[in-house]
């Protein structure tokens, strides 16, 4: 489990890291995530007794933390009702907004799942 933290921290390091230095337009965390899907990915391929128990215990590290997701929600849900009248008197721009936001997001995952059927078609 030790290994799994140490594993997760060094991939959000590493990922920070690549940001400050390159002063890139992806955020930190995001380069880090991409760091952690190449580790599992190369964890896989080089599969030894060895590195498939470390591959376990990060994923073993990863969930225990994602069991845990909600309560990092709970000081953002205090912030909102704190400011209830701000968002009530914002509301229309604030219901186009998760409109329009969830459509484009929708609109994109449907274009998404089509390019990668359509490429999946064309390698068959």
């Amino acid at each position: 489990m030790l290994y799994g933290f140490f594993v997760l921290l060094c991939c959000q390091l590493l990922g920070e890291a690549v940001r400050h230095v390159t002063g890139g337009p992806v955020p930190g965390p995001v380069l880090g995530i991409l760091f952690l899907v190449a580790y599992m990915a190369l964890s896989d391929r080089f599969a030894t007794k060895r590195v498939t128990e470390r591959a376990r215990a990060t994923e073993g590290a990863a969930d225990g933390l994602l069991a845990y997701l909600g309560v990092m929600f709970v000081p953002a849900g205090v912030g909102v009702a704190g400011k209830l009248e701000l968002i009530l008197d914002n509301g229309t721009g604030i219901l186009v907004t998760l409109l329009v936001s969830t459509l484009a997001t929708m609109i994109a995952t449907v274009a998404a799942f089509r390019l990668v059927r359509l490429l999946s078609e064309r390698r068959s």
